[in-house]
């Protein structure tokens, strides 16, 4: 999953969080006050206590996205403060300390939620009602009334440099996915992979330092006293490609690209890094360098290529595959050598096949014909997991 992607599912749990305790907190509170005050016949804190517990199954429920529970957070911050203000106005109160932390809640919720100048809009009126308010009683003590002003200039300030400062971050994050990833596909790009072979073979990647392969959540490789565990290499070509443009153009050779990448991601399994090596080639990095787990792998693409059962009309493709274990270079730019020769194998020897050592090359067609452009005819089909 590109960086951009997991930072915005982060960021959307702990936003869902930070509702679940503030919802909790309103709770706790509110029903602490109405103990003591609703034998005076004061149900305020009580009503508050119930629309904040009310609130809790929307926040729990998936169902409900986060841009709904924004929406539904700032309509309550929107009642609630009007509330505040007929309350304040109707009994005649001073700013005491219940007041003086009630309004900025307000104010954290709108400048939080909506654009700087709705939530500015909405807390200019709610602080200039409340002054009108305070200062009909004149004289009065205005201390308090300015120290709530400077508090939600202070807040209004805090949330603008917050806002730039996530802007910054979130375009380097934006420019990190583009330098990684490939704009077709949505896989890891070459660039991507190498980087992660180079880690693999630098002398860093010892016992003490181990390797990870797959960005961003990296899964940690087991390591020997010799160096790093061996991880598994696959580079996948799509069989007779060029067939694909000429016969149905350009658009539909990217559909098949994109739809690979897909199967490519099904078929991986937790910990492999899938990436567009470029064209119609494509690279799996496999976290448990064995040969069993490599054969199970391309019989899994195989199989799936082979059961295509796609959305739309797309061409029937197969796939030549290189394999290789990292044990058998000894650095990145030999290993990509090896594994180019053995695809080149397997084409040679007819396509729809895996090539692993120097002596044979595994049929993944289930006969020995070769491939032509014959079989390209379009089928309604649906990719796995698509």
């Amino acid at each position: 999953m590109p960086e951009n992607a997991l930072r915005e599912r982060m960021l959307e749990a702990t936003r869902r969080r930070g509702y679940l305790v503030l919802c909790a907190c309103s709770v706790a509170v509110h029903s602490a006050i109405a103990t003591r005050e609703l034998p005076h016949g004061n149900w305020r804190a009580a009503l508050v206590a119930l629309l904040s517990a009310a609130l809790l199954p929307a926040i729990l429920s998936r169902r409900v996205s986060a841009q709904r529970l924004d929406t539904l957070v700032v309509w309550c911050a929107n009642i609630g403060a009007s509330y505040f203000l007929w309350d304040f106005y109707s009994r005649g109160l001073g700013l005491g300390a219940r007041e003086s932390l009630t309004v900025p809640l307000f104010f954290a919720v709108w400048f939080g939620l909506l654009p700087l100048k709705q939530a500015a809009l909405r807390g200019g009126v709610l602080y200039l009602v409340l002054a009108a308010l305070v200062l009909r009683h004149w004289p009065t003590d205005p201390v308090p009334l300015l120290y709530i002003g400077f508090l939600l200039f202070l807040i209004g300030q805090m949330t603008v440099a917050g806002r730039q400062i996530q802007q910054e971050l979130s375009r380097t994050a934006r420019y990190a996915d583009l330098a990684l990833t490939d704009p077709l596909t949505g896989l890891f790009n070459r660039r991507s992979m190498e980087r992660r072979l180079e880690d693999h073979y630098s002398p860093q990647a010892t016992v003490s330092q181990p390797v990870a392969i797959t960005p961003p959540a990296p899964v940690t490789l087991s390591a020997t006293v010799e160096g790093p565990a061996p991880i598994g290499i696959l580079l996948i070509d799509v069989d007779l490609f060029k067939a694909v443009n000429d016969t149905h153009g350009h658009e539909t050779g990217d559909r098949v690209l994109v739809a690979m990448g897909q199967t490519l991601r099904a078929c991986a399994r937790s910990g492999d890094l899938a990436v567009r090596w470029g064209g119609e080639e494509f690279v799996l990095l496999v976290a448990a360098g064995e040969r069993a787990a490599l054969e199970q792998i391309c019989g899994r693409i195989h199989r799936a290529l082979a059961e295509q059962d796609w959305p739309q009309a797309l061409p029937r493709v197969t796939v030549s595959i290189g394999a290789a274990l990292s044990d058998e270079a000894q650095d990145a730019a030999e290993l990509l050598k090896l594994v180019d020769r053995r695809l080149y194998r397997a084409k040679d020897a007819g396509r729809a096949r895996m090539v692993m050592d120097e002596e044979q090359a595994t049929d993944l067609s289930g006969d020995n014909r070769p491939f032509s452009a014959a079989t390209l005819e379009l089928v309604p089909t649906r990719w796995p997991g698509g």
